[in-house]
């Protein structure tokens, strides 16, 4: 949950200063700056005024950072910096997130960068576990890969890996994961020259604002719709419904539920280091519906 103070920005309007800390995405930080100035606006936040106040004649280039299709400049970051009223640090803390982007797009080294923004952001709790397992959670491969290594005829061998993978995943990327795996202490090597998983309780949630996050279910999800046409329903089962729910007072304990029957589901079938098989749970619960403001309606 980011946290928020009251700032004033150029246009004399009071909104929340979204703490950036709060983030390990510099998209996320952007976009939660946008819905938090709509809020305070007439309609739809208006790119092209933003644009405009930052300098530019265009709101094209904006948007594009938005929706990471390309990395805001450093031009564009000093320009934020100043209409987020961000102090040196936090501006520092910006501009590794940026660069943090930039490196991992080109599978360079992440240590010093991710070690800087530890430092910076005064080792927020979620930050310790997100940043360390950032190079790990955004491929889906990765938490594979590190079941793999429970299993009871695991082989420390690429190419058993890759065919146990049903060859969805290159032998370079396999390579990579581990050492990333082995880095973040996700996996651990042993004695006889082996793997093993290190910490089998490891799990991702949807408490982080964190697109590495999204990016990793996204990933399953993608596996889920190959699962469905591929595999014989011997070895899958997929369940669904559609209902009708009271947000205001059903949609936490929903939530809850689910929660409380992952873990359950975690501890009765959850093999830590007798398995024989790989197998992924997804289960979404998610609103098809949007509330419709009927102000909008009048005239």
């Amino acid at each position: 949950m980011e946290t928020v103070t009251s700032a004033i920005n150029k246009s004399g309007i009071e909104i929340k200063k979204i703490e950036i800390f709060s983030f390990t995405d510099y998209s996320d930080f952007l976009n939660a700056y946008v819905n938090e100035y709509g809020r305070y606006s007439h309609g739809p936040f208006n790119l092209k005024n933003w644009a405009k106040r930052l300098g530019y004649k265009s709101p094209s280039s904006l948007a594009m950072v938005l929706n990471k299709q390309r990395f805001p400049t450093w031009k564009m970051i000093a320009a934020f910096s100043e209409d987020f009223k961000l102090n040196k640090n936090e501006r520092r803390y910006f501009e590794l997130l940026v660069e943090l982007e930039r490196k991992k797009l080109k599978g360079e080294p992440l240590e010093e960068i991710i070690k800087e923004a530890k430092r910076i952001s005064g080792l927020h709790e979620y930050q310790q576990i997100n940043f360390n397992q950032f190079t790990v959670v955004s491929d889906w491969y990765c938490y594979a890969i590190k079941r793999l290594v429970a299993l009871k005829d695991f082989q420390n061998n690429e190419d058993w890996i890759f065919k146990k993978l049903r060859r969805k995943v290159s032998k370079a990327k396999i390579r990579n994961a581990i050492d990333s795996l082995i880095g973040v202490g996700l996996v651990k090597q042993t004695a006889d020259g082996g793997l093993a998983d290190s910490n089998p309780k490891t799990h991702t949630g949807n408490e982080v604002p964190s697109a590495a996050i999204r990016s990793h279910h996204r990933g399953m999800i993608e596996r889920s719709l190959e699962a469905l046409e591929e595999q014989s329903i011997e070895n899958r089962i997929f369940q669904a419904m559609t209902l009708s729910m009271d947000k205001s007072t059903d949609k936490e304990k929903a939530f809850d539920d689910i929660k409380n029957f992952i873990n359950d589901f975690n501890r009765k079938y959850s093999k830590d280091n007798n398995g024989d098989s790989v197998y992924q749970l997804n289960v979404q619960l998610f609103e098809h519906s949007v509330e419709i403001d009927e102000s909008q309606n009048e005239h």
